[in-house]
């Protein structure tokens, strides 16, 4: 498991980096785009893994845009990011964020569950265009969250699984015991309702992970 710390304005960058995620997650959706050239230049100067994410307003995100200003945000950071986020709607961007050398996260972020069926098939169609599907549900019940993380476990890996909302948030410590590739959780503001703090998930982790015996 990574855990990944959202940059949601340039007045944070300098703080996110410094409590030393994995990778961190730059949400070009809420930096003001003014700030874009001077987030870049920031980027040039550190050596984490960095994550470009364009989260439209449809599924919780600041960006109106269509494909092609999409296009456009990413453009300056593709050649400073491992992965670029990319939803169903922009998937036809997919083959020029992988020429520029990213990999790509191929997201979904719905405020429902979906029954297991349709979640193995939705991993499988977010495969086929991208490297590594991420799915973000919202479960309304505790069987929900089992069904969760029962397809964390099964499906084939790497994946991502989080939650919605805050009513489950406990499923986000939780699912990388399960298998899920990456945690997302807050070093500045959040970028979503219900994130851990970067060192609550820390010890989350810590408490909840295997414990080793001493021989």
């Amino acid at each position: 498991m990574d855990l990944v710390a959202p940059v949601t304005g340039l007045d944070e960058f300098a703080a996110v980096v410094g409590a030393g995620p994995d990778l961190v997650e730059l949400r070009l959706d809420l930096v003001s785009r003014e700030d874009h050239p001077a987030l870049a230049a920031a980027c040039r100067e550190v050596s984490v893994p960095l994550i470009a994410t364009v989260r439209s307003v449809g599924e919780g995100g600041g960006f109106a845009g269509d494909t092609d200003d999409c296009a456009r945000v990413l453009a300056p950071f593709l050649p400073l990011a491992r992965y670029v986020d990319l939803e169903r709607r922009f998937r036809s961007l997919a083959p020029s964020c992988r020429e520029a050398g990213c990999r790509v996260i191929a997201s979904v972020h719905l405020e429902t569950m979906l029954p297991l069926p349709e979640l193995f098939g939705l991993a499988r169609d977010l495969r086929s265009w991208g490297d590594l599907p991420k799915i973000v549900l919202a479960p309304s019940s505790d069987d929900d969250l089992l069904d969760l993380l029962s397809f964390t476990h099964a499906v084939e890996k790497p994946v991502c699984t989080s939650i919605m909302g805050t009513a489950f948030r406990h499923g986000r410590a939780l699912l990388p015991l399960f298998g899920s590739s990456f945690a997302y959780c807050s070093v500045g503001r959040p970028s979503s309702p219900g994130q851990y703090t970067l060192a609550e998930m820390r010890t989350l982790a810590t408490l909840l992970g295997p414990v080793e015996t001493a021989r």
